[in-house]
């Protein structure tokens, strides 16, 4: 009876030391990944999103190229990294008219990059991430591009 309790000791001790090994694991792989994102966004250089949009916007269609302006950029942007806004708290952010900010939800909802909740909330869908992901990306090459061509 008693070599039982020590052994079911020695299990509960493995387990314990299993776990904190596996924990510990987690937490190196988490800082090293997290390490190498924040070190791809300074290669980059931190540029803010919407002052370079003159280049990209050749590649993209007429009616598309029409509806994105700064903007439109700069609030899709915002929405993909926060969630979700009220139609006040985008007022504010973008200090323009009211009349002036409905109208340009309305045509961003249209095209399917954001769409408003039931609470009145507004949210980026997946098409407006994957676009705002999309122009990140290009901007990034943009920036390595020409950091290399400055190199040489």
């Amino acid at each position: 009876m008693l070599g039982r309790e020590m052994i079911t000791s020695l299990e509960i001790t493995v387990l314990f030391l299993t776990l904190a090994l596996s924990t510990l694991m987690v937490l190196l792989i988490m800082s090293f990944v997290g390490g190498r994102a924040k070190s791809r966004y300074e290669l980059g250089g931190g540029v803010k999103l919407a002052t370079d949009t003159g280049s990209w916007l050749r590649d993209i269609d007429k009616e598309t190229r029409e509806l994105l302006k700064d903007w439109d950029v700069k609030l899709l942007s915002r929405l993909s990294k926060s969630g979700e806004y009220t139609l006040d708290e985008i007022i504010a952010y973008l200090q323009e008219s009211s009349p002036t900010i409905s109208e340009r939800l309305n045509r961003l909802e249209a095209k399917g990059f954001i769409m408003k909740t039931k609470t009145g909330s507004i949210i980026i869908t997946e098409k407006g991430r994957r676009y705002i992901d999309s122009i990140r990306e290009r901007l990034w090459y943009r920036r390595r591009e020409k950091e290399l061509f400055e190199k040489k």
